[in-house]
């Protein structure tokens, strides 16, 4: 897992990118000076990640995701992130849509409570997704509720932007990258009226889906 601060020059529409593993950040707290001037962070997780372990730093053998919600929470409550807005890349949403008809999202405890309404159509991957009576498949109803579990983790009233996408798919990633610069537009023209306390702003998943 991995995060990326992202600031962007309006005047030539460049993206700087810094990349730094998780391991790192629980190393010092040297990274905190690379946040200065950034306005939106990106947070990479895996979706893949929910069936699969790994050693903490204790030396213990944990759901990944369940790592994953560690490392967010400790950075969506550290004040040095306040006045950040977070873009969740939700990535491998082709590896979870296959993993998710074998293995269900329940097996990784922070899951638990999932349980989707399934119909025939849900199931049935032929249906476009502009069918006015299609609904949701497996995949991105699992996506959505992973997406607000981690909204869940800030303890303030801060928007989640969300973005699913397949990381092998250039295009997928090239719309992510956008989306953020979308988010700065967004933060730049702050909306006067209210949203619900979860509202969580996403990309079209179902073109990131087919």
């Amino acid at each position: 897992m991995c995060y990326f601060d992202l600031p962007v020059d309006h005047v030539h529409g460049q993206v700087s990118v810094n990349k730094s593993a998780s391991k790192r950040l629980w190393e010092n707290c040297k990274w905190l000076e690379m946040f200065e001037g950034v306005r939106v962070v990106i947070f990479c997780v895996s979706l893949s990640d929910f069936d699969e372990y790994a050693i903490d730093v204790d030396g213990n053998l944990v759901n990944k995701m369940l790592l994953n919600k560690k490392f967010s929470t400790s950075i969506v409550t550290h004040p040095t992130y306040d006045q950040m807005e977070f873009l969740l890349v939700l990535n491998k949403f082709d590896v979870f849509e296959e993993k998710l008809e074998r293995v269900p999202l329940t097996c990784c405890d922070w899951f638990s409570d999932f349980q989707p309404i399934v119909s025939r159509n849900s199931q049935n991957k032929n249906i476009s997704s502009n069918n006015i009576n299609h609904s949701p498949s497996m995949g991105l109803m699992a996506s959505h509720y992973v997406a607000v579990q981690f909204k869940k983790l800030s303890i303030t009233e801060r928007k989640l932007f969300v973005s699913v996408v397949k990381g092998l798919e250039q295009n997928s990633v090239d719309q992510t990258l956008e989306y953020a610069k979308e988010v700065l537009i967004w933060d730049e023209e702050k909306p006067t009226f209210n949203f619900n306390e979860y509202a969580i702003y996403s990309t079209d998943t179902g073109s990131n889906s087919e």
